[in-house]
């Protein structure tokens, strides 16, 4: 999970750290920064009684940063992980609300039931009608208001589809959507850079061997498509999406099959294409 400009990795220890005696161990973090050294290295620990449960928890695992906390979830139970000391708590499970702060007002908007909800000073400021998808996070296009991006699979015209969607987050109600869209059942999982660059992996039919890696720009242009290896996938798919030195994104990586790092071209549109926040990177792809 990127944390500012370091990175938070959680795994297993290496040796047995010490933890109070009325503690349990659930683990190690690690906070590296982008040139791979160690900024801190912290035992995940907490009282046995208050986090026995998610000790025991199995199912998918998701992280997420919540303040100056790590929220790490497994199956249906969640721990709060403290940065400085490495304490765990028990947690909500649910992802934090993204936040959307423009010209002096700030918007907290979350799926709610299938719908978005967007509250402002902890009061309902707008509520879509209906579900529309994963929440994927907000597009800042030049001169344009944010907006926020959503997945959505739909099968209204034939075979199933992944399209993105995007609602402007100040609540007028006002969007659009990508004109390309790619086949798909569902979204194994996302990322998305500063501006709204989007690169997903996307499962392709119910064989579970056909999964790819599809990439737009900032203004939904399907920019290229990436077919991971035919197999059985049964382990998850990590993708990120890298920033240079001045934090404009570069390359797309993922993480797929246990032990591959695949480096993809980055996802900024033609300078001569409506909506686009810069030109091409003048690096050349590794």
């Amino acid at each position: 999970m990127v944390h500012g400009e370091d990175f938070v990795l959680i795994g297993d220890c290496v040796g047995a750290p010490e933890v109070p005696e009325r503690d349990q161990l659930l683990g190690c973090l690690r906070v590296v920064n982008a040139s791979g050294a160690d900024e801190a290295y912290l035992a995940i620990h907490g009282k046995a009684a208050a986090i026995e449960e998610f000790s025991h928890a199995t199912g998918e695992q998701r992280v997420w940063l919540d303040g100056e906390h790590v929220r790490w979830r497994r199956g249906d139970q969640a721990v709060a992980i403290d940065l400085m000391t490495g304490v765990a708590l028990p947690g909500s499970i649910e992802p934090p609300p993204l936040s959307v702060t423009y010209q002096g007002r700030r918007w907290d908007i979350e799926e709610s039931e299938g719908r978005l909800v967007a509250r402002a000073k902890g009061k309902l400021a707008w509520q879509t009608e209906r579900g529309y998808g994963e929440l994927l996070g907000t597009v800042w296009l030049p001169r344009q208001l944010p907006m926020v991006r959503v997945a959505s699979i739909s099968g209204r015209f034939g075979d199933p589809e992944v399209r993105l969607l995007d609602i402007d987050a100040t609540g007028s109600m006002t969007g659009q959507a990508s004109w390309a869209s790619v086949p798909g059942i569902g979204v194994l999982e996302h990322a998305i850079s500063p501006v709204g660059d989007v690169a997903l992996a996307v499962r392709l039919d119910k064989t579970l061997k056909h999964d790819f890696i599809a990439g737009f720009s900032a203004n939904a242009l399907l920019q290229w498509v990436y077919p991971l290896p035919e197999t059985t996938r049964v382990d998850p798919i990590g993708v990120a999406i890298g920033l240079d030195a001045e934090r404009a994104p570069e390359a797309v990586v993922v993480f797929h099959d246990g032990d591959t790092v695949t480096i993809l071209p980055e996802l900024s549109s033609p300078p001569t294409a409506p909506g686009a926040v810069r030109g091409p990177s003048e690096n050349a792809t590794p």
